[in-house]
C-alpha cells in the first residue's frame, strides 16, 4: 500500500525540472549584479530597481504559468493571436521610442514601458505549434495558409516598427519549428539559395526604403569597420576592448570603465560588463549556464507528451539560442548589432518578465511529459 500510494504521489509535481529553474535563476542573479554595477557607475539607480522588480514579477509568471496545465495556454492560443496582433497595430499609431532607437516599438504606460514585440515571440511558438501538430495529425489543407498568416502578420508587423532584429528572432523561431516538423533538406537548400539571391534585390529596393540609415549603417560597419570605426563600429570596439580587459578573473574592484565608456551597455553589450568585471571565468560560466538551458530545452521537447508541447519547447528554445549567440556574437563582432538582448542578464523589463513566462510554459510541458526525470 505504501509503494502504491507513493506512485499517486504527485507525478507532475515530480517532473519539475529543476535543473532549468535553478540555471535561470542563477542567470537572473549574475544579471542582476552586473545591472546593479552599471546603475552604480552611472548613478542611475532606476536601473537596477526595475530590474529587480521586473526579475520578481518574471518569477511569479513563470510559477503560475507552470501550474496551469499547458493544454489551456493551447486552448487560448487565438485569442491570445489576436490581442498580440492588436497590440503591435497599436504601437505602429501611439508607440514610443522612434526618436531616441529608430524603432518605434514600446507602449507607454506611465511609470512604464512595454513592448509587445516581445510578447510575440512566445506567441507565435504557441501559435505555430498549434498549426504544426495540426498539419502533422494529417490536416493539411487550411492549416497551412493558417501557419502562413499568422507568421506573417506577426512579422511584417515588427518590420513596421521598425525592428529588423526582431523579426529575425521571428522567422529564426519558426524556421527550427518548422525543421524539427519535418522538412525535406532540398527544400531547405532551395529556400537558402533563394534567399541569398534575393539578398541584393532586398538591400536596394526593401531596406534602404524601411529602415533608417542607422540601422543600414550597422550591417555596412560589420562588413567595412574601418570605415565606421568613430561612428556605428565604436560599441563594438569598446566592446571587444573591456571583455578583454577582464583577462582570466575580472580587473580589480572600483576601476571598471565599460559602463562608462561602452554604448548602451546596460542592454546591447552587457556581456562586455561581465568579461571586464569576472574576466574569462564569468564569461564562460555565462555560456555554460545557456548551454545547459538550451539541452535541457532539447530533452523536454524530445520527451513532450504530444506534438503541440515538443513544438512549443522547439520554438522558445529557438528564441533563447538566437538571442544567445547574437547578443554574444554581436559584442566580440561575429555578427552585425542588431539591439538583442541577452536573456535574464540584459536590462528590459518587458524581455525579462517574456523570458520567464516562456519558462513558465517549457516546465509546464515538462511537468506533463511522458516520464519522469532521468528515468531510463
Amino acid at each position: 500500500m505504501v509503494s502504491i500510494e507513493k506512485n499517486k504521489q504527485s507525478p507532475i509535481i515530480k517532473n519539475i525540472d529543476w535543473i532549468m529553474i535553478v540555471t535561470v535563476l542563477f542567470l537572473n542573479v549574475l544579471g542582476l549584479l552586473a545591472v546593479r554595477s552599471v546603475s552604480v557607475h552611472l548613478n542611475q539607480p532606476s536601473l537596477f530597481k526595475k530590474q529587480l522588480i521586473a526579475s520578481i514579477i518574471g518569477i511569479i509568471c513563470m510559477i503560475v504559468i507552470m501550474l496551469i496545465d499547458y493544454n489551456i495556454i493551447k486552448l487560448f492560443s487565438m485569442p491570445a493571436y489576436i490581442a498580440t496582433l492588436f497590440l503591435l497595430v497599436l504601437v505602429l499609431i501611439i508607440g514610443k521610442g522612434k526618436e531616441e532607437t529608430g524603432t518605434q516599438g514600446w507602449l507607454d504606460l506611465g511609470p512604464a514601458s512595454f513592448q509587445p514585440s516581445e510578447l510575440g515571440k512566445v506567441i507565435l511558438a504557441i501559435v505555430a505549434a498549434v498549426f504544426l501538430e495540426r498539419i502533422k495529425q494529417g490536416n493539411g489543407g487550411l492549416n497551412y495558409m493558417w501557419l502562413g498568416l499568422t507568421s506573417a502578420s506577426l512579422v511584417g508587423l515588427v518590420l513596421l516598427q521598425p525592428d529588423f532584429g526582431t523579426s529575425v528572432v521571428y522567422v529564426f523561431m519558426l524556421a527550427c519549428m518548422i525543421f524539427v516538423f519535418g522538412i525535406k533538406y532540398r527544400i531547405i537548400l532551395i529556400t537558402l539559395g533563394i534567399g541569398i539571391i534575393s539578398l541584393p534585390i532586398l538591400w536596394f529596393s526593401v531596406l534602404e526604403k524601411v529602415f533608417d540609415q542607422y540601422q543600414i549603417n550597422r550591417i555596412l560597419s560589420f562588413l567595412n569597420p574601418e570605415a565606421y570605426a568613430m561612428d556605428s563600429d565604436w560599441q563594438i570596439r569598446m566592446a571587444i576592448r573591456y571583455i578583454g580587459s577582464g583577462m582570466l578573473t575580472g580587473v580589480e574592484k572600483g576601476t571598471e570603465k565599460a559602463a562608462k565608456n561602452v554604448p548602451v551597455v546596460e542592454s546591447d553589450s552587457i556581456f562586455a560588463v561581465i568579461g571586464e568585471e569576472w574576466g574569462f571565468v564569468g564569461a564562460v560560466l555565462v555560456v555554460l549556464l545557456f548551454v545547459i538551458l538550451l539541452l535541457r530545452c532539447l530533452y523536454i521537447s524530445r520527451y513532450a507528451k504530444d506534438k503541440f508541447g515538443a513544438y512549443t519547447v522547439v520554438g522558445l528554445m529557438a528564441m533563447f539560442l538566437f538571442h544567445f549567440v547574437e547578443n554574444i556574437g554581436m559584442n566580440l563582432r561575429m555578427f552585425p548589432v542588431t539591439g538583442i538582448p541577452l536573456p535574464f542578464i540584459s536590462y528590459g523589463g518587458t524581455y525579462m518578465i517574456v523570458c520567464y513566462i516562456a519558462i513558465g510554459i517549457i516546465v509546464s510541458i515538462s511537468m506533463r511529459r511522458q516520464r519522469p526525470m532521468f528515468e531510463a
